[in-house]
């Protein structure tokens, strides 16, 4: 009597996972459905630390910068952020969907952390 899966039911549940992966980041990039032209803005004073991403990237992008500071780009649906460290008085943040504006931030927190996000659903 076998203890584990067999070998056939295992290989067929990996590649059904990779299946549901592959369609999960297609959709993400927006190869399937709707897409969105988003665009991430940092303005103030001074340098910044600022990290961001786009719906269907995986990673964090981390840049310090000065400002003005922006990023675009053409996205399916998920959730697209810019996140600023050490923001001095002054700073904001922004997104734009399709060219309207659809957050700001312009107080950061006790921690000096300002944050903008935008949920894009198909």
């Amino acid at each position: 009597m076998q203890s584990g899966p067999s070998r056939p039911r295992a290989t067929s549940l990996r590649a059904a996972g990779a299946a549901a992966v592959a369609t999960v980041a297609l959709t993400g990039c927006a190869l399937f459905g709707k897409s969105w032209d988003v665009k991430v803005e940092v303005t103030g004073p001074a340098a910044a630390g600022i990290t961001y991403s786009f719906a269907g990237e995986t990673d964090n992008a981390v840049v310090r910068q000065r400002l003005p500071w922006s990023r675009a780009q053409n996205v399916g649906f998920g959730f697209n952020q810019v996140m600023v460290a050490h923001a001095p008085a002054g700073t904001a943040c922004r997104i734009y969907v399709d060219g309207t504006l659809k957050v700001e931030k312009k107080k950061p927190d006790s921690h000096g952390t300002l944050s903008c996000f935008v949920n894009l659903q198909g």
